[in-house]
């Protein structure tokens, strides 16, 4: 079985369409599949990231896609209002420290070659970074570039996004 991740993001997500949507594919397609078919099943792992909310964590359970009908799930979930992007599934945590916050963020690398980090809140003790991140618009709520392959491009994107984060507000002020 293939394992990915798979991010969604938005403003709002629409939780109880999109868990019909899970179910669909899971109980009427996977659960209905011959063992032998089911092993081919592509299993999705929910990652969620909610822009300008504390949202209270939904449990998604992970979504069963045959092959055969990725393409479709993908289209179903893309006319939706969030941004769904499929992950491999392995993936990174970096961290920095500026102004005396110690941050973290796990890495993702989508099945296009783009890397997208994003802000691990519970390392943010004092909430301060990830409040201000809830006040900017989305695409500047995680960073994001192609192709990177060393730590040390790893480290200068996460260390180059959170300083234009810190900085936002005063440009924009």
């Amino acid at each position: 079985m293939n394992r990915y991740c798979g991010l969604f993001m938005g403003t709002a997500i629409p939780f109880k369409h999109l868990k019909k949507i899970i179910r669909k594919f899971n109980y009427d397609y996977y659960d209905k599949a011959s063992p032998e078919r089911q092993q081919h099943f592509i299993e999705i792992i929910p990652e969620f990231h909610i822009s300008h909310s504390n949202y209270p964590h939904h449990r998604v359970e992970c979504i069963m896609v045959e092959p055969a009908f990725l393409n479709r799930f993908l289209e179903i979930i893309n006319n939706l209002n969030f941004t769904f992007i499929l992950c491999h599934y392995s993936h990174g945590h970096f961290q920095t420290t500026m102004n005396g916050n110690e941050l973290s963020v796990t890495c993702y690398r989508s099945l296009e070659d783009i890397v997208y980090l994003i802000l691990e809140d519970e390392e943010d003790i004092d909430r301060k970074f990830a409040n201000q991140l809830l006040t900017l618009p989305l695409e500047k709520q995680f960073a994001c570039a192609p192709g990177i392959k060393k730590s040390e491009d790893y480290q200068h994107l996460l260390d180059t996004w959170v300083k234009e984060v810190l900085a936002y507000p005063a440009k924009n002020a």
